[in-house]
């Protein structure tokens, strides 16, 4: 009987992460990545009435701690019914059910793979994982190619942060990788935390150094950032640890970052470039693409090494201005100070949302234009919202199960740890200025570490 509760949750599992790569799509309105959180807790749920158990002796803390957060965001909602942005695709019931349903997913996550872990081994739970990321990135490539042979793209259906479908098809505008995601980042933050594995698996059979071609090209057609920026920083910055640690050299690593610089600057031969506008030209022969500064010029590079490396040098050399929702966040938390408890996963961000109203009013040619009006808007970055979600406690608290935990990790010597805290450490540099939600990368890599010694 429990090898089939096995069976069941790795192929839910499975099933929830590739519908969490359709992010772009919904059914009836209700987007596809929530019919998977819903169906991977409804099978989890049914599989634990049936007697299903699982041994929680690692994850005391981290169970305790979701039990705080969903707390203080149920004792908050009770006593504080606000009204959302009018823009709002949701009560504010909803929302909030919303925000508790993923710290339940979060747990689940982790206390699936607890227990796939004690019936399979590492290689065969990460093949599993991976046959997703491949589904998902192959479906990215297509779609970008759609643009250049000329065939239809997939009819991205789920409304976009600003209550519309994305527009991928801008004037002056380089091509960027949406795949099935609503943004390019968003594409890039799914795809980065699996890449380091398709490295270890590398070293057993080779045919996944070449199967991570599709994922890497992946993320570097979607030109993010984000993306770039946190895998070259964690697997340089892991690969010097093991060396000053373990005194060994995982060259793995490098062969990733190479094989990456050289998709990086072959991608620049299948870049492209939306035309300007011609119905705003009075004269076709002057209508050009225009670029507002040195960062929009590159931003929109046709070469996609100027467009990656150097917007990030520009964007360096301007410092913390040049993050403004991150300058903004900053002055948000010192104007309005933090508490002990929080004000709830969910509360939190519909406070936020007024103030960055307020903080985006300007007035052109005598009418009152907000950047995001009428909109819920995110924190971008996890540890942010966890502190006003849960206040200092809830902080102090999630820091120190993620710091024991890499602790932990950092002091064992195997095969697999220089590839966990590849993808665990990527992740959570990528929640320091995209992600703001307890993400399931983060679960999966959680769930791993815990595991590590048992598959080695």
């Amino acid at each position: 009987m429990n090898i089939k509760y096995s069976k069941i949750l790795g192929f839910s599992l499975l099933f929830f992460v590739t519908l969490e790569g359709l992010d772009a799509f919904s059914i009836r309105n209700i987007p596809i990545y929530w019919i998977g959180v819903s169906f991977f807790l409804l099978v989890f749920v049914i599989l634990y009435f049936f007697g299903f158990r699982i041994p929680n002796f690692n994850l005391i803390n981290i169970r305790n701690w979701i039990i705080y957060g969903v707390f203080v965001t149920l004792f908050q909602s009770m006593f504080n019914d606000l009204v959302l942005p009018k823009y709002a695709s949701t009560s504010y019931f909803q929302y909030i059910s919303l925000r508790i349903l993923k710290l339940a997913l979060f747990l689940g996550i982790i206390y699936s793979l607890n227990y796939l872990f004690q019936k399979y081994s590492f290689e065969k739970i990460i093949t599993f994982l991976l046959i997703s990321c491949l589904i998902i990135s192959t479906l990215s490539i297509i779609s970008y190619f759609s643009y250049l042979i000329g065939y239809s793209d997939f009819p991205r259906n789920r409304s976009g942060s600003g209550g519309w479908t994305q527009p991928i098809e801008r004037a002056c505008s380089i091509l960027r990788n949406y795949g099935t995601f609503r943004e390019p980042s968003f594409l890039a933050i799914w795809t980065v935390p699996f890449i380091p594995y398709f490295f270890y698996l590398g070293k057993k059979n080779k045919k996944w150094y070449f199967l991570s071609l599709i994922p890497i090209l992946s993320i570097v057609l979607s030109r993010s950032l984000t993306g770039y920026t946190a895998l070259f920083f964690s697997a340089i910055l892991i690969f010097l640890l093991i060396i000053l640690i373990h005194k060994k050299a995982e060259f793995n690593l490098m062969i990733m970052l190479a094989i990456f610089l050289i998709v990086t600057f072959f991608s620049s031969s299948i870049s492209y470039q939306f035309p300007p506008d011609n119905k705003y030209c009075e004269n076709l022969s002057e209508c050009v693409c225009v670029s507002e500064d040195k960062l929009d010029e590159l931003k929109n590079s046709q070469s996609v090494p100027d467009a990656t490396f150097g917007r990030l040098s520009e964007i360096t050399s301007i410092g913390l201005d040049a993050f403004e929702n991150t300058a903004f966040l900053i002055d948000y938390i010192f104007d309005q100070g933090f508490s002990l408890f929080g004000d709830g996963f969910g509360h939190s961000n519909i406070i936020f949302s007024y103030a960055a109203d307020e903080a985006s009013r300007k007035e052109i040619d005598n009418q009152i234009i907000y950047r995001n009006p009428g909109q819920v808007v995110s924190f971008n970055n996890l540890y942010a919202n966890i502190l006003m979600s849960t206040g200092l406690i809830g902080l102090l608290w999630f820091l120190y199960i993620i710091i024991d935990i890499l602790r932990k990790l950092v002091l064992q010597n195997s095969k697999l740890q220089p590839f966990i805290l590849t993808s665990i450490i990527s992740t959570l540099f990528m929640f320091s200025y995209q992600a703001e939600e307890l993400s399931s990368h983060l679960a999966i890599a959680i769930a791993f570490s815990l595991n590590m010694s048992k598959n080695e």
